[in-house]
């Protein structure tokens, strides 16, 4: 049995923790080691959107720490990754040729997008447990150290994710001078939290029952320690029959929450083994989940008591085909931008018409272009989203769906796709710029790539200019340096054909293959 030793360090806004697993066809994803170390970062970035030398000192022996550890395992294969706190410092550049140049390490900062697709990947190996929850409205709500990301799933499938940059270490710094002039602190988060999240509700949860929160953060490990130590009212670390409980309903929460609100973060930290620092968080962290829970009346949270470090193992497991995703994220990405589409009243009909056209295109050349599954996604999103400017203004389209794009997070696309997204559909005419006017944005393989996209994309738009869907079949087939789209309609297709025929020579130019449009009259 191939069994392959991993290890995931995650530089959250709190902790540096080091996780260690390991893989296999045979048991998946196990967990072998845990170990943290305190590293405050966030409480640097949130304040004063710096890293001090101090901090990053500290951070460096941390990792050579991790280091030796590793070894002992004679790890070859690990990520090492960063978020918010590392994402939003003014010299995080500094910080990370620092590590880079004392440790070895090279720390990939993540995007927002990025860091909750890794979660969900974790998430999606709880195989019965989420796919049973999802088929009905579940909210999965990720407390962080510097924000919340609330993602509403229904139909197995993801409705929409937004981020709130209100993390319970955020807003325990934000606020902190403010506790001693209140009676109330726990009003004053509630009046800092809940017009953020009545507002999301109101937007995207009026048209969706929500019967059950999925509970995500580092925050949760301690919220279980203190279930299990605590037996008060109704709740209890098992249920009737001795199992280990990893739900709680609304009324149980209300109860541990009342119990959490009494205490001061100075007894949490002595009677659950906390450092102080870590005990603090649990209040703002407590006071946010209740706050979810009354505003949405979900009867159920699940403590999932993932990590984005599981969501690591899952993403290197799925990679190295150790195991099978059991959800399709591909259909969750595709459903977040045919959600978007509908919010800006695009042509439905036309954007299926072209997402077609584009995807047939795209297999009959990607074999020569060594163009891969993850480019037919970006292609697919594109085509998607190419006409959601118009409802801007109709003059600017292009360029007003490239601002929708690179303004809206896309669960599952690095920031990096969503600007070649938004580059593929900003052009739509013969005019595509020269790499010299992208450098500063993509390598050069990527911009030959976005070129290829966008003139497939081009084509097919073209197809359907007159947004009335003419042809009743499509044949294409590929002759050695000529692409034969054979079109069959009994319409009058000259505005399609000479628009296709305008922006034939980008797409020759872009792949070395002629396209060539032939009409076929149909009975």
């Amino acid at each position: 049995m191939a069994l392959t030793i991993f290890a995931a360090i995650d530089i959250g806004s709190h902790e540096t923790s080091l996780r260690i697993y390991e893989i296999s066809k045979k048991i998946g994803v196990r967990e072998l080691e845990h170990v943290y170390h305190t590293a405050k970062l966030g409480y640097e970035t949130f304040s004063t959107n710096h890293i001090s030398y101090q901090t990053i000192d500290q951070l460096c022996m941390i990792l050579q720490g991790f280091s030796e550890k590793m070894k002992e395992y004679q790890i070859k294969d690990y990520m090492i990754i960063a978020t918010s706190a590392l994402r939003e410092a003014d010299n995080n550049l500094i910080v990370l040729d620092q590590v880079k140049q004392r440790t070895g390490f090279q720390i990939k900062i993540l995007s927002n997008s990025e860091q909750r697709y890794l979660c969900y990947k974790a998430i999606a190996l709880q195989t019965n447990a989420f796919h049973k929850l999802i088929q009905k409205g579940t909210l999965l709500v990720d407390v962080g150290g510097g924000s919340i990301q609330l993602s509403l799933f229904d139909k197995n499938t993801l409705v929409t994710t937004q981020n709130i940059k209100m993390g319970s270490l955020r807003i325990q710094k934000i606020l902190q001078n403010m506790r001693d002039e209140t009676d109330s602190y726990q009003n004053l988060v509630y009046e800092y939290i809940s017009n953020s999240l009545h507002t999301f509700a109101k937007l995207y949860l009026s048209s969706y029952r929500v019967k059950n929160i999925i509970a995500v953060g580092n925050q949760l490990h301690s919220f279980v320690k203190y279930l299990s130590t605590h037996h008060f009212g109704n709740l209890q670390p098992v249920d009737a029959k001795g199992n280990k409980k990893d739900s709680i309903n609304r009324q149980e929460y209300e109860e541990f929450y009342q119990a959490i609100s009494n205490q001061s973060p100075e007894e949490l930290a002595g009677e659950l083994n906390l450092s102080l620092d870590k005990a603090s968080l649990l209040l703002p962290t407590a006071m946010i989940y209740h706050n979810i829970f009354e505003e949405i009346q979900a009867e159920q949270m699940w403590l999932s008591g993932i990590t984005i470090c599981d969501g690591m193992a899952a993403d290197f497991a799925e990679r190295k085909e150790h195991i099978i995703p059991a959800h399709n994220f591909a259909d969750d990405i595709l459903s977040v931008a045919r959600k978007l589409s509908v919010r800006y009243q695009c042509d439905r009909q036309h954007i299926q018409n072209v997402e077609d056209v584009s995807l047939r295109i795209f297999d009959a050349v990607r074999k020569l272009n060594n163009l891969t599954k993850r480019d037919r996604l970006l292609l697919q999103i594109a085509a998607t989203l190419h006409s959601c400017g118009a409802f801007v203004d109709l003059d600017n389209i292009g360029e007003n769906s490239y601002k929708i794009v690179m303004s809206t997070e896309i669960i599952g696309i690095s920031h990096q796709e969503r600007i070649m997204i938004a580059s593929i559909i900003r052009y739509s005419n013969e005019y595509f710029p020269q790499y010299s006017e992208f450098k500063n944005d993509f390598e050069r393989d990527e911009y030959i790539k976005i070129a290829k996209l966008n003139s497939i994309l081009c084509l097919a738009d073209a197809m359907d200019r007159s947004h009335r869907q003419k042809f009743d079949k499509i044949t294409i087939r590929r002759q050695e340096n000529t692409l034969v789209i054979t079109a069959y309609s009994l319409y009058d297709i000259t505005l399609e054909r000479g628009m296709f025929r305008k922006l034939a020579g980008f797409f020759e130019e872009a792949f070395g293959i002629r396209p060539i449009l032939k009409q076929r009259k149909s009975f």
